[in-house]
């Protein structure tokens, strides 16, 4: 069934079930104020009788020809303008003396109420007489004295009263028609506007757009915000929270992003500022865009693009944004650039080995023996030493081929790049991640190189330490460069701080900072004996969630 039919009918049926329970309760009302009022009525006239001073006086008759006619010259005048069914007159010995009906006059009233009615207690009483069911009212009539002489009953048919019940009620009924006709025509009018409101969907294709996009949202990697017109916050995904440095479980809902605390206003500036503000000089369908800027929230760089929302009025309802780290991109860059570089090296060996066996079959061609055996010698130990550097990290391929590359790299420059390294490498740990370490390598060689050719020596030199301890791996890369100076140390790990004047550069030493971070690791920072700088790296081993006592993040100049 449809959600308009669904609506119809539900609405109908709340008209017709509450018109029902009205009308029930006003029939019960209605009914409850005729029996009062008609028994009122009847006590009325039943007392305008018993004080009347001819029923006295002709009750106090002892001839009972005399009584009655008398009685009955006071009675019918008051039942006609009274509009009652019956008025009964007895004497004190209950003995009627007038009835509507002549053939029950002179006959007892059996009514077991009627002592009390003569000891002065009036009563109005719903009973079946001799007339029929009847809504009755009894009072007594008394002497001069005060003694009750006489009783007067006056009377009312209930096939009266149930008539006028029944006319109230057919007047009811012709309104609950009305009314629930009014309900029909208002479900429909209702349906049709909340199907237009909900562009024409149903409940289940609404629900299931709602899953749809809830698992849309925690599924992308980049971070999404949206803000009503008012710069509270009506979505934001796991990854928006994680990216402005909120716990994971916090719920933005309904917060404003200026309230938030230590939140860049560079976001909310973005994401608000226009609405506040709009600017008419801009075309209804590029007013508002923002595209890939850049700004910094907790200390990350982070990329922001956002478009407005609006209604199909072209008002604007708020803002939607997305948000990339930059840092990730930088180590996506990064990698790839690697991969590049290793292509580049073994495409570069290829070429040179190539060239190495065409002077080899020519040494031989020319029976140099002893000169191509001495090639192929120091072949074999170049050949050993890239070998044992592989060997030594059999655990994982990724810093061997960061050090293969790095050494190639290293001997086109002009840098002779020293390494050490010692372990199995085998140790669980539940932090250590072998491409972010070959990332902090790898941004701590290229900065060494960079140090020893900027400083402009012959002899430049790099080590590369990679040791595994008891509790730790150790990175360690030195350089024999000019050093740091001391206006680049304090923000020697802030995001695009840099020597460099081109653009794009001071974010490695940024990532080598976040990751050690992640894996609960600690940077020390120190002068070299002769000139330069030693960068050492500790990565705590078997680790669970909670930092160890020797880790305590962030970096040590000494």
């Amino acid at each position: 069934m449809r959600f308009q039919t669904k609506l119809m009918v539900f609405i109908s049926l709340l008209v017709l079930v509450v018109t029902g329970l009205l009308g029930l309760s006003l029939r019960y009302m209605i009914t409850s104020a005729l029996y009062e009022e008609i028994g009122k009525r009847a006590l009325t006239v039943a007392n305008t009788l018993a004080v009347d001073a001819q029923v006295r006086e002709a009750l106090e008759q002892t001839d009972t020809t005399q009584l009655r006619a008398r009685i009955n010259e006071v009675v019918k005048p008051v039942q006609a303008s009274s509009g009652s069914d019956f008025i009964t007159i007895a004497d004190r010995h209950l003995i009627r003396q007038w009835h509507v009906n002549p053939e029950r006059i002179g006959q007892p009233m059996m009514d077991p109420l009627n002592n009390k009615v003569l000891q002065g207690q009036p009563s109005i009483t719903q009973s079946t007489g001799s007339l029929g069911p009847s809504l009755r009212a009894k009072t007594a009539v008394y002497d001069k004295q005060g003694r009750a002489i006489g009783l007067v009953s006056v009377g009312f048919l209930m096939t009266d009263v149930v008539q006028n019940i029944r006319t109230y009620t057919y007047t009811w009924l012709w309104f609950m028609v009305g009314a629930l006709m009014i309900g029909i025509v208002g479900s429909l009018v209702i349906a049709r506007r909340v199907r237009h409101e909900l562009h024409g969907l149903e409940p289940v294709e609404i629900g299931r757009l709602y899953q749809e996009k809830q698992a849309i949202l925690e599924s992308i990697g980049e971070g999404i915000i949206a803000v009503n017109s008012n710069g509270q916050v009506t979505l934001a995904n796991p990854q928006a929270v994680r990216l402005l440095g909120l716990p994971p479980e916090t719920s933005l809902y309904g917060y404003e992003l200026r309230h938030l605390a230590d939140t860049a206003d560079q976001l909310a500036d973005i994401l608000i500022a226009d609405i506040i503000e709009e600017n008419p000089s801009k075309k209804p369908d590029q007013e508002q865009n923002v595209l890939n800027e850049e700004i910094e929230i907790q200390q990350r760089v982070v990329v922001v693009s956002r478009v407005p929302i609006k209604d199909r009025f072209g008002r604007r309802l708020g803002t939607v944004a997305s948000l990339r780290d930059k840092t990730e991109l930088l180590r996506m860059t990064r990698q790839l650039t690697e991969v590049k570089d290793y292509a580049d090296v073994l495409r570069s060996q290829t070429h040179e080995y190539t060239n190495r066996l065409y002077l080899i079959s020519g040494l031989i061609q020319l029976e140099c023996y002893d000169e191509a055996v001495d090639f192929i010698t120091q072949e074999s130990e170049d050949y050993r030493m890239h070998r044992s550097v592989s060997s030594s990290l059999s655990a994982d391929s990724i810093i061997a081929s960061l050090l293969i590359s790095k050494k190639k790299q290293a001997l086109e420059q002009g840098v002779v790049l020293h390494s050490y390294i010692k372990g199995a490498f085998s140790t669980p740990s539940a932090t250590l991640e072998w491409s972010l370490l070959a990332t902090i390598a790898g941004n701590l060689l290229d900065n060494a190189m960079e140090a020893v050719i900027t400083g402009s020596k012959s002899d430049g030199q790099v080590w590369f330490r990679l040791e595994e301890m008891t509790e730790a791996i150790i990175v360690q890369v030195a350089d024999n460069g000019a050093g740091i100076s001391e206006d680049i140390q304090e923000k020697l790990f802030v995001k695009g701080a840099s020597t460099k004047a081109e653009a794009g550069h001071g974010y490695g030493l940024a990532l080598v900072q976040e990751y050690t971070e992640r894996m609960s690791g600690s940077i020390k920072i120190q002068e070299r004996p002769g000139g330069g700088s030693i960068f050492e790296v500790h990565i705590p081993l078997n680790r669970t969630d909670t930092r160890s006592n020797n880790a305590t993040g962030g970096y040590v100049h000494e």
